[in-house]
């Protein structure tokens, strides 16, 4: 489905990813886990070919740039910094969006209304925006890519302001989505939410990227050690180390 080959990306002088290769499968449900800063951001960017880059990136065995030129619609990436129309009401924003997808709002409107339900914003359809917090906003700009069903789903951060039933409600919808086919990619700083999500994590540090696969069979230790060998972190004998003074 999709293959990176010697990605490298470069901000005048600064060096932020160098040498990323991976590949994901249909239906893979893959997180990518990083500090902040590590480059998660550019990587799901140079995928949507919103950034110059070079190395190669293939979906589908085109190059994401025709891809995407092709099959704009398959396709879908929400920022972590999330946009919407204040001056609209969260139902009024959602049929936005599908007027401008040409996606009949009759034939998702079922999903729309379960959409709202899980994500707690039954009750503020006919409410504007601008009196959202934001993560009403996030939840309501999730719901706006969710609902389209795309065959390749990228979101920056997704976690970033929603409360703990919305966390829960996410991680089954991304589920239920790669289990119909939907390819999902993920960035996020947060270990603990691709644990009992993901088939793999893509772990980027020190502008290199290694792939773990197969955590969805792994206990939580398995996946923490993996994953601090990879960053060379000490966090286990700096703790020991530590000496805090009782209250």
């Amino acid at each position: 489905m999709l293959k990176i080959r010697n990605l490298k990306k470069s901000y005048e002088e600064l060096e932020v990813l160098e040498n990323i290769n991976f590949e994901i499968s249909k239906g893979e449900l893959l997180g990518i886990i990083g500090s902040n800063g590590a480059g998660k951001t550019t990587l799901l960017n140079s995928i949507m070919s919103n950034l110059d880059f070079e190395g190669e990136i293939l979906i589908d065995e085109i190059s994401n740039n025709e891809y995407i030129a092709k099959y704009r619609d398959d396709i879908l990436f929400l920022p972590d910094q999330v946009f919407t129309y204040s001056f609209l009401t969260g139902i009024e924003f959602i049929k936005f969006i599908l007027d401008m997808k040409k996606i009949p709002f009759t034939e998702v409107s079922k999903n729309v209304n379960l959409l709202f339900q899980l994500f707690n914003l039954d009750d503020r359809l006919d409410s504007l925006i601008r009196d959202y917090s934001n993560g009403m906003k996030r939840k309501i700009a999730l719901i706006s890519v969710l609902v389209q069903s795309p065959k390749i789903l990228l979101l920056d951060e997704p976690v970033s302001g929603l409360d703990t039933m919305s966390l829960i409600a996410l991680k089954k919808v991304l589920i239920s989505m790669a289990k119909n086919g939907t390819t999902i990619i993920f960035s996020t700083h947060i270990l603990d939410f691709v644990e009992n999500l993901c088939n793999s994590i893509l772990v980027i540090n020190n502008k290199h990227a290694t792939k773990i696969d197969g955590i969805n069979t792994m206990d939580k230790k398995e996946i923490e050690k993996r994953f601090l060998k990879i960053v060379g972190s000490e966090i286990d004998i700096k703790v020991e180390e530590l000496a805090l003074n009782k209250i």
